[in-house]
């Protein structure tokens, strides 16, 4: 009887040690992780990542590894975009589906976009943000030029961001400028909020944009833009609209499309 209570005994200690030293592991790979993060060979493989992605000349001041293992990147900057703080979190078994990007969200903070048109061909630049730069200045009353169909443009690897990665905005400025670099058209101050939420049993994706001031194309200068957008699985998208100009509400956007115009999160909604 008192070798087998010795035995369990002896059990419980292999395993108790066993687990202890399975939990340092863990933890020396997790510092690990946290100390090569900050490495300038990480951050030199970030910047051809999102070089390759852009196609343009990107500089990164730091990269680091945030608690949860996403990176959190400080003055990221190319052609016409400049991202001091951006935090990324990731879907690590992305891998398990060709639908699900790498990059699940998406925070920015002081993001700011200088979109210029092209002479030439009326697109865009950075031509990365073409499809951003046409749709949204489409509703601000920029004539939109069209939006190939092919590969002609770059853009980000769609297993990589595509419509399902959120993305997070505090204080992000978008400014529209023609040929001869005079301003068009802007939108400052924007915060977006996206978060799940349980309605009736039901899954669903709000999200929350704020405006300070948008500039339309005629001139027109609105503040105060506000829209709630909620999505239930199998129904049309809900949307609470608000916007004042200096006559009070602007009921111009007041409209049955504005939802589909401006494109926010349209396809991420529609697969939940």
């Amino acid at each position: 009887m008192a070798k087998k209570k010795t035995v369990s005994t002896s059990k419980k200690k292999r395993l108790k040690r066993n687990f202890l030293t399975g939990l340092l592991i863990v933890f020396a790979l997790y510092i690990g992780i946290h100390i090569l993060s900050r490495t300038d060979g990480i951050r030199s493989m970030v910047v051809d990542k999102i070089s390759n992605g852009t196609r343009l000349p990107v500089a990164l001041e730091s990269c680091a590894a945030t608690p949860l293992l996403g990176l959190h990147l400080k003055g990221l900057n190319f052609y016409g975009v400049r991202i001091p703080e951006v935090k990324a979190k990731f879907n690590w078994f992305a891998w398990l589906s060709k639908d699900t990007p790498l990059v699940r969200r998406l925070d920015i903070r002081g993001l700011e976009i200088k979109l210029q048109r092209v002479p030439s061909t009326g697109n865009w630049e950075p031509l990365v943000l073409h499809g951003l730069g046409s749709k949204l200045g489409a509703v601000l009353g920029l004539n939109p030029a069209p939006i190939p169909m092919n590969d002609a443009l770059p853009k980000f690897p769609a297993y990589v961001i595509n419509e399902k990665t959120l993305l997070q905005l505090r204080r992000a400025k978008v400014v529209w400028y023609d040929e001869q670099n005079r301003e068009l058209a802007y939108i400052t101050d924007v915060d977006s909020r996206i978060k799940a939420v349980a309605f009736s049993e039901r899954k669903a994706l709000q999200t929350r944009v704020k405006c300070g001031h948008i500039k339309l194309a005629s001139g027109h200068v609105l503040r105060d833009f506000q829209l709630e957008a909620i999505k239930i699985s199998g129904y049309a998208p809900s949307l609470v609209l608000g916007m004042s100009d200096s006559d009070g509400e602007y009921e111009g956007f007041q409209t049955k499309t504005l939802w589909q115009d401006l494109g926010l999160h349209l396809g991420a909604l529609a697969e939940l």
